[in-house]
């Protein structure tokens, strides 16, 4: 005896098992209903999706109109704004933070584009404020000052070694000390702004005259030095390839006359040579014959081959005093 009252789990079940049945005993009843209403059903699927976005336009104009109205009362009280806020974040200390986390990550971006917008605006504001966060930080427990670790250390330390020999030998061979200073984020990117700020900006009529006056051809003689330093990079480039296959496939035998003739200066009295250097030097020599520029191939002429001739002695290691 069947129940009077079945469950909705039951009735649906049922259902679902007639449905089942139907379609079995009918199998191309739903293509061929597509197929006879195919206009009907798009026009219905296109009422559809117009009803849909009309709902998504009317709630995102309302919730801009919720937004507009909060700022508007933020903006005429400020005080009353405040208070709700710090309400809010002592009695929700937790949400409070999470939504400020959420901001941030929703807004990374625009953020850092602003925070950079407003450092190169004003290089000396910025560093003045990212020293108050470090004083706000130290005074609250979180100093952030950063410690390298010992390899770290070694690094650095290797490197500024590294630095004093090159400065040493620049000095001893004669050439002046580097010129390069550095520049921090904050100015690289005000004066990046400030170049394209610069190259951007349209030109009148009469300033594109001024530039077109100054707009002179280059001196002959700038032209033929510039040609003539091009040729002397040209030759030595040759020259260091040439010197490198010669010294590689006759190193042994380089470095045993070097030897050789040092021991013969050493008996007489004389100064041995640089066992590091004197075989690059014979290499260069082999390689420079035949070229008519071959001056410029030289340690106090071209700082590339400086660089090539002490290979061997910057190799050595760090408490080699030069």
């Amino acid at each position: 005896m069947s129940d009077p009252h079945p469950s909705e789990e039951e009735r649906a079940a049922r259902l679902a098992a007639q449905r089942k049945a139907w379609n079995e005993a009918h199998p191309g009843y739903n293509a061929e209903y597509r197929e006879r209403n195919r206009e009907d059903i798009r026009r219905k699927n296109r009422e559809r999706e117009r009803a849909r976005a009309q709902r998504e336009r009317e709630e995102k104009a309302r919730r801009q109109k919720g937004i507009e109205r909060a700022k508007e009362w933020a903006k005429d009280h400020p005080e009353e704004r405040q208070q709700a806020r710090e309400r809010y974040k002592q009695k929700h200390p937790e949400a409070y933070k999470q939504a400020q986390r959420d901001y941030y990550y929703r807004n990374r971006d625009a953020i850092a584009e602003r925070r950079r917008a407003r450092a190169a605006a004003d290089p000396q504001k910025a560093n003045e404020a990212r020293r108050r966060a470090v004083d706000r930080a130290r005074a609250g427990g979180r100093d952030s000052t950063w410690s390298p670790t010992p390899d770290r250390r070694a690094t650095y330390r290797e490197r500024e070694n590294e630095a004093r020999r090159l400065a040493r030998r620049r000095a001893r061979a004669g050439l002046p000390e580097r010129q390069l200073h550095r520049v921090h984020a904050p100015d690289r990117r005000h004066n990046d702004a400030a170049a394209d700020e610069f190259f951007a900006k349209p030109r009148g009529g009469q300033e594109v005259a001024r530039i077109r006056e100054q707009d002179v051809p280059t001196p002959p003689e700038l032209v033929r030095a510039m040609q003539e330093r091009s040729e002397n990079r040209r030759v030595v480039r040759e020259i260091l390839a040439i010197a490198e296959v010669y010294f590689a496939e006759h190193e042994v035998e380089l470095r045993a006359r070097v030897a050789e003739v040092s021991r013969a200066r050493f008996r007489g009295g004389m100064l041995p040579l640089d066992v590091h250097t004197e075989p690059r030097r014979h290499a260069l020599e082999f390689a420079s014959r035949g070229y008519l520029r071959a001056s410029v191939a030289s340690p106090t002429a071209s700082i590339a081959v400086f660089r090539w001739l002490t290979t061997d002695l910057a190799k050595r290691g760090p408490d080699i005093s030069l």
